[in-house]
C-alpha cells in the first residue's frame, strides 16, 4: 500500500485539520518551528503505535483546541495500491471492495483518534451500506448474520464464513443506500480485517538527525534493522 494523503488535526501546532498530498518524493521545506517535524512525528505515532521514536503525551494536544474543550488528536492516512484480497482467518478470503471498506474513489482511509492523548481508536472512512438490514454487518457475529439471512429468506452456500453471509445479504438488496461513514474497527470481522491490513502497511522509521547520535542510539539502530 502507498500513502496518498495525510491528515492531522489537534496535534501540537495544528489546530484545524491539514491535508498533505503524498507522492513518490515528498519534501518539506519551511522555517524553523513551522511544523515540518510534527508531520513526520505524527506518522511515526500512526504507524508505530508509540513503539517508534515518538511517544504521545498530553503536551501534544493543541492548546487552542484544549482550551475550547477538544482534547482529541486525529491522524489519518489514505492509501492506494491496495492488496487484491485479504484473508480474515485461515479460510475466509475477501476483498476490501466486497466489504465496502473503500472510499468513493477506491482508496482506503484509516483514521486514528487519541482522546486526551490516550490509546488510539481506529476508524475506516468508507462508502458503506446504510440501508436497514445492511448496515453494521461487519460488527455482527456469525450467529447474528445467520439469523438476518434466515429472517429475510435468503440462501448462502457457506454459512460458516462471515464474508459469504454478508455478501449474500448485500447482493439481495437492490439499493444498499451507500453513504460515506466511519466504521470503528474494534469488533468481530472489522477488527480481524484491520489486524490483517496492518501487515500490508508501509514500514515507517523516523531518523532524527538534529542532535549528536552514536551508533548505539535507537534512531540509528532501528532504521538499519529495517533496511537489513
Amino acid at each position: 500500500m502507498r500513502i496518498r494523503t495525510i491528515g492531522i488535526k489537534g496535534f501540537r501546532g495544528y489546530s484545524n485539520q491539514i491535508q498533505i498530498q503524498a507522492s513518490d518524493l515528498l519534501v518539506f521545506v519551511g522555517k524553523n518551528d513551522i511544523g515540518k517535524s510534527t508531520v513526520l512525528e505524527a506518522l511515526d505515532i500512526f504507524f508505530n503505535d508509540g513503539k517508534g521514536s515518538v511517544k504521545l503525551d498530553k503536551d501534544d494536544i493543541n492548546k487552542v483546541n484544549l482550551a475550547a474543550g477538544d482534547d482529541c488528536i486525529e491522524i489519518y492516512v489514505e492509501f492506494e495500491d491496495l492488496p487484491a484480497s485479504i484473508v480474515i482467518d485461515a479460510t475466509n478470503e475477501t476483498t476490501l471492495a466486497d466489504e465496502h471498506l473503500l472510499t468513493e474513489t477506491g482508496t482506503l482511509k484509516v483514521i486514528k483518534r487519541y482522546q486526551n492523548a490516550g490509546k488510539e481508536k481506529v476508524f475506516i472512512f468508507a462508502h458503506h451500506p446504510t440501508a436497514p438490514g445492511c448496515s453494521e454487518l461487519l460488527v455482527k457475529k456469525n450467529s447474528d448474520l445467520k439469523k438476518l439471512l434466515e429472517d429475510q429468506g435468503l440462501e448462502c452456500q457457506d454459512k460458516t464464513r462471515n464474508a459469504e453471509l454478508r455478501k449474500a445479504i448485500w447482493n439481495s438488496k437492490g439499493n444498499l443506500e451507500l453513504q460515506t461513514i466511519e466504521i470503528e474497527v474494534a469488533k468481530i470481522d472489522a477488527k480481524n480485517i484491520w489486524e490483517q491490513l496492518k501487515s500490508y502497511m508501509p514500514l515507517y522509521s523516523l531518523f532524527q538527525a538534529d542532535r549528536k547520535n552514536s551508533d548505539e542510539d535507537s534512531e540509528i539502530q532501528d532504521p538499519m534493522r529495517l533496511a537489513v
